[in-house]
């Protein structure tokens, strides 16, 4: 089933492509093929459903074998990029929300994650490469690659920022070990800025997915109900992945929130505690046996 869901959004992930004659077909459909304009009619006529016909591929493609190698690296692209934001990078940061008390967790999470930073970079290169195959049509004044480079970029500094923030947390958790001043182990700032980040680049990222899936309608690969039912399918997988998350999130947050507060109720209390109740010193002294002086 996940197979069959990732082939038929593949099929039809593919932004750039938003009308740019003004009328809503592609913008490579006024091309010519190198035939006469009754065969070019002709061909509109009779196979304006079909994507990939001779017509829309020879205005783009100078063969049949280029078209191919361009269908071929548009599905890997789209495959590679719904896995990377839809299924890998929310299931990593599900992962440190499950309050598993282990270490290897955070290194599942911090390695599956550049892993699939990684992966993405492929993704993008593909994509990369096929806007440029498109680039006298415009493609990139499409909102689909700006936002996928901008989350490429984005993106990159995620390691970074984790890392800082768990050399942070690590040193204050051993001097609190060690007795020595410091400030209690807990969110960072740059722990704050990669949490949010990565909640913020995750739900652009499934965005810019529907936003391929949207214009994939207009490009030479996919027919308008190919590219509906792959909005279908991608929409029901990212929405059960979304309420997943945000379920896990809420869930975790709730249980932090609990727990700061029951630790400041047991450090109230015992602050208190020591302003009722002498110590052993102060009593001693009370009846003129201070032990300080023995």
């Amino acid at each position: 089933m996940a197979r069959a869901l990732l082939l038929t959004t593949a099929n039809a992930q593919f932004g750039g492509f938003d009308g740019g004659n003004g009328n809503g077909s592609p913008p490579w459909a006024n091309g010519n093929d190198g035939g006469d304009d009754n065969n070019n009619n002709n061909d509109n006529g009779g196979s304006s459903s079909s994507a990939g016909s001779g017509y829309t591929q020879g205005a783009v493609f100078g063969s049949q074998a280029e078209y191919n190698k361009a269908n071929r690296i548009l599905i890997i692209h789209a495959i590679l990029a719904s896995l990377v934001w839809v299924i890998f990078i929310p299931s990593l940061a599900i992962l440190l929300r499950l309050n598993i008390k282990n270490p290897i967790v955070l290194r599942i999470h911090a390695f599956g994650q550049i892993l699939s930073y990684l992966i993405f970079v492929v993704a993008a290169g593909m994509g990369i490469w096929l806007a440029q195959q498109f680039g006298d049509y415009g493609i990139w004044n499409n909102p689909h690659p700006r936002l996928g480079l901008a989350i490429l970029a984005l993106a990159f500094f995620q390691p970074i920022f984790g890392f800082v923030h768990h050399r942070i947390y690590k040193k204050r958790a051993l001097n609190v070990e060690a007795g020595k001043p410091t400030k209690p182990p807990g969110r960072t700032p740059i722990g704050r800025v990669h949490l949010w980040l990565g909640r913020i680049l995750i739900f652009l990222a499934i965005i810019n997915g529907g936003l391929g899936i949207r214009l994939a309608s207009n490009s030479p690969f996919q027919t308008g109900s190919q590219t509906r039912t792959a909005g279908i399918a991608y929409g029901v997988a990212a929405a059960i992945m979304v309420l997943l998350y945000v379920v896990f999130v809420i869930a975790f947050e709730i249980r932090r929130a609990r727990h700061l507060n029951q630790e400041q109720r047991n450090r109230d209390e015992a602050m208190a505690t020591k302003n009722t109740l002498p110590t052993y010193d102060e009593s001693e002294e009370s009846v003129g046996r201070s032990s300080r002086y023995r």
